[in-house]
């Protein structure tokens, strides 16, 4: 993430908020679905935000959309192929700069892009994981592939039964992809032409479909069964804890959701009614002790975020429906597990103290105010678009970027 005049000018005002920030990987800094953006409205109109402008001819996927100073990135099936995944660069005002083709997408089960792209800061690059397995580096300013390692074939991984879905992680430059082979569970690559920089062992597992977050030298890693800690500079497995059988539910190992991550707590949970752990990352690799469990909060694939001190996020009655709650994050006690009229589950993300939900069943799109009770503010459908609403909202220098399959819209929220 780039240090931008924003930042120090806020460091020399004792203003700790950061302004118009660049979106570089999935749900923003950490992938924790936090956006540091000030002065947005705080109620929205009666009949709903009008966008700025709508891109209805990108190629359905699920990703969500990137920005990097005045260009949007974002990952779609390919309108003359689709069995081919491409990343489309946008400018601010929806218009298409460049599209790639980057490789197969996944075919047996709902075939669509799956993975966010991931800019990398100083190189002017983009990565980005297909559906088939396949990694790809891109120039960022032209859409250029500049190599492409299918780790799937390569290494025999194993997906799913939805494919390969992780949005990459990059850092000293490697790019991280979880393989989950017979002998590997996560490879580093060199940014710069695709070789092979480490690989860790096989941890026993199959993949799921989580990013990772990053704790110091440990790239944390959410697989079906196991939470576990690889040391980004050598691949080697600093601790392994099975959420499987810790988190007492009913284990399915359809893993969707991000770990949140603040100081060494780390929350971990899953859809299915496998619930949610709280772990403290000990000192000295000695590994995660459990804090406490959560039977209530169990997102299907909407993700979970932290804001003053609790847990955001809704739950998994069935693939259809769900409750939305506030988890305290110190000792795991449900504040509120409430139903959203006669909706139901969905992504989240928050900015601006105040949290943004958008459910998948019909795409409606509310503003909540967070405490102690589930309070919509404001709310409207999202129209655009086709197929499932399950693209996770994403804001950028005061504007809302929501992803509907084969749509996008920009929806200005910013106090006049």
């Amino acid at each position: 993430m780039r240090l931008s005049s924003f930042f120090v000018l806020g460091v020399l005002l004792g203003v700790t908020t950061l302004c118009a920030e660049d979106v570089v990987r999935f749900r923003g800094r950490n992938s924790q679905g936090t956006y540091n953006e000030p002065d947005l409205l705080k109620e929205w109109p009666g009949n709903g935000l009008s966008p700025k402008w709508i891109n209805q001819d990108l190629g359905a996927g699920w990703s969500s959309v990137i920005k990097v100073k005045n260009r949007l990135y974002l990952n779609c099936l390919d309108s003359n192929n689709r069995k081919m995944e491409s990343i489309a660069c946008l400018d601010l005002n929806g218009k298409r700069i460049w599209q790639t083709i980057t490789g197969k997408t996944w075919s047996r089960s709902y075939a669509a892009s799956r993975s966010t792209p991931t800019y990398v800061k100083g190189e002017d690059k983009l990565v980005v994981q297909t559906g088939s397995g396949e990694v790809c580096c891109l120039s960022a300013k032209d859409g250029k592939l500049l190599w492409k390692k299918n780790i799937a074939s390569t290494y025999h991984g194993k997906p799913g039964r939805w494919g390969f879905s992780e949005s990459l992680i990059v850092k000293d430059g490697k790019v991280f992809t979880t393989v989950c082979g017979n002998n590997i569970s996560v490879i580093a690559l060199n940014l710069k032409d695709g070789s092979v920089a480490w690989k860790a062992p096989s941890n026993g597992d199959k993949c799921a479909y989580v990013t990772p977050v990053i704790y110091k030298n440990q790239l944390i890693e959410f697989t079906s069964k196991y939470v576990f800690a690889v040391d980004i500079k050598s691949g080697r497995i600093m601790w392994k804890t099975n959420f499987s059988k810790e988190s007492g539910g009913r284990w399915k190992g359809i893993n969707c959701n991000t770990p949140l991550l603040k100081d060494n707590h780390l929350f971990v949970t899953a859809g299915y009614n496998q619930g949610g752990v709280m772990y403290e990352i000990l000192p000295n690799n000695q590994g995660a002790k459990i804090l406490w469990k959560t039977s209530d909060l169990d997102p299907h694939h909407g993700g979970v975020v932290l804001l003053n001190g609790h847990i955001y996020g809704s739950n998994w009655i069935n693939n259809r429906s769900g409750n939305w709650l506030n988890v305290d994050w110190k000792t795991g006690k449900t504040i509120y597990d409430e139903a959203w009229d006669k909706l139901g589950k969905g992504s989240i993300i928050t900015a601006d103290d105040m949290l943004y939900i958008y459910e998948e069943k019909r795409g409606t799109l509310a503003l909540v105010k967070p405490g102690k009770e589930f309070k919509v503010v404001s709310q409207f459908r999202i129209k655009y678009g086709s197929r499932e609403h399950w693209s996770h909202p994403v804001i950028s220098d005061g504007i809302l970027y929501v992803r509907h399959g084969n749509a996008l819209g920009a929806f200005d929220i910013r106090k006049k």
